[in-house]
């Protein structure tokens, strides 16, 4: 989180405004509710990180399978099928554990509103994995090379440009 607010405080500043921030809820949860509430609350949090996984585990597949990212380190054939398969894997296994909860709060209004967030959500893992697999050279995905536009490679170069001035900065 601290990285994305681009603050220019000393790092046990922003270390603490962002860890503050984030237990704060979670403290004042656990002082205000008793057992049973927290082992509820346990539960929603443990089915709230598992949706959010796929947003951290394509992302690194992609960024460590670009070669001008990652340049000599980047993943290779045998690494990029098996962190697609196991990101997959582990994917499907949390969405079994999401649907099991849902399933067990019996409310039709929490189950429509689970299903038009479940479009939603679809339709963003979908998207990260469409672009994972541009980035990994699935070339019949790749819309972008059938429509001359080289807008897409700028904005790679300027991307690249700006993480080596961010970094000489440091």
């Amino acid at each position: 989180m601290e990285g994305f607010l681009n603050l220019r405080w000393s790092r046990f500043a922003r270390v603490l405004l962002t860890r503050s921030i984030a237990i704060t809820p979670t403290l004042l949860v656990a002082i205000f509710q008793d057992v049973q509430h927290l082992t509820g609350m346990n539960d929603f949090l443990n089915v709230l990180q598992s949706m959010q996984l796929p947003f951290a585990l394509i992302p690194i597949l992609t960024f460590t399978s670009v070669t001008t990212i990652m340049d000599d380190f980047a993943n290779g054939l045998m690494w990029k099928i098996a962190g697609g398969f196991l990101t997959l894997v582990v994917c499907a296994i949390n969405m079994y554990f999401v649907v099991i909860y849902v399933t067990s709060l019996n409310s039709i209004a929490l189950y429509v509103l689970s299903a038009l967030l479940s479009v939603a959500y679809l339709c963003f893992v979908g998207y990260l994995a469409w672009h994972c697999l541009v980035s990994l050279g699935v070339a019949c995905l790749d819309f972008r090379s059938r429509i001359p536009v080289s807008l897409s490679r700028r904005i790679d170069i300027f991307l690249l440009d700006n993480m080596e001035t961010e970094a000489v900065d440091r």
